[in-house]
């Protein structure tokens, strides 16, 4: 996949079907993409899911034209599959806050999104260190969750971690964590057309836990220091964007890994975060 030509490509295809209800397992498996992979490359370089996107560029688009005033709100809502009224209002006042009869008063404080188009700058100076390294399968022990991959969105992944730490499950995994790779490991990959999420640590020991077996590939592990949610974000964007077209190395997206080295308070900006990203094999 050439990166960020195919995500603009695919841009293009959502505002040209911006009115339509998307079955993106569809497209992309006629594309002959990864849903995976794409998803989360789309996630890195937008900021949100294909999903997100064409919902917030949807009420964006509504909103202009109820600015605009030439057509009757009824008429609106039919024209970007609103047929249920009442349904429509409520999506407005959950995408904006307000009520779509405020809509001309408000215009100017409402969290509008515009098509997005990318500026990609080739790196000269690494940003993140990084190492490059050989990592057989291991087993990760932990707790699994799945979600729709349509619905899925990074916030997920740290919603349930926090829903962990909450409740101490976290510190009850860590005593099972024997494997070369300490600290908190946070393992995506696509399955049957769902987004499986593991969030465990690296463990040989029996457990009453769930476990899962990562793949066996060649990685260029990237570390900083912030909040995860926040940095793990920037690294992908830093890869997608740049390293990756310094290096020339075809990135293997059909899985993700992170590692959170801090055992702790996983708000902090002191957290270490790695991101292991895959790499194919070269020819």
């Amino acid at each position: 996949m050439e990166t960020v030509n195919f995500i603009e490509k695919f841009i293009i295809y959502i505002e040209d079907h911006i009115r339509d209800n998307i079955d993106y397992d569809g497209v992309l498996d006629d594309m002959g993409v990864e849903p995976k992979s794409f998803i989360t490359i789309f996630t890195s370089l937008v900021g949100m899911t294909p999903y997100e996107y064409q919902v917030k560029r949807r009420m964006t688009e509504i909103a202009y034209e109820l600015k605009a005033g030439h057509r009757r709100l009824i008429d609106i809502a039919k024209y970007y599959g609103y047929y249920d009224v009442d349904a429509f209002k409520r999506a407005y006042q959950k995408a904006f806050g307000i009520s779509p009869y405020e809509t001309e008063r408000q215009m100017d404080a409402l969290d509008l999104t515009e098509r997005i188009s990318f500026e990609v700058v080739p790196v000269d100076r690494p940003k993140y260190p990084s190492r490059y390294a050989r990592i057989e399968s291991f087993r990760i022990t932990g707790a699994v969750r799945t979600f729709s991959l349509q619905d899925y969105d990074s916030r997920m992944k740290y919603e349930f971690l926090a829903y962990l730490e909450r409740n101490n499950i976290l510190d009850e995994l860590l005593r099972y964590n024997n494997g070369s790779t300490k600290g908190i490991i946070m393992h995506e990959r696509y399955i049957d057309g769902d987004m499986e999420l593991t969030i465990g640590v690296a463990s040989s020991l029996e457990s009453p836990f769930q476990e899962t077996y990562t793949e066996s590939s060649e990685f260029v592990i990237f570390e900083s220091q912030g909040i995860p949610s926040v940095t793990a974000q920037e690294i992908y964007q830093y890869i997608f964007r740049r390293w990756h077209l310094k290096e020339s190395r075809d990135l293997n997206c059909n899985f993700s890994i992170e590692v959170l080295k801090s055992q702790r308070d996983f708000t902090s900006d002191e957290s270490r975060v790695q991101v292991w990203q895959a790499l194919y094999a070269e020819n």
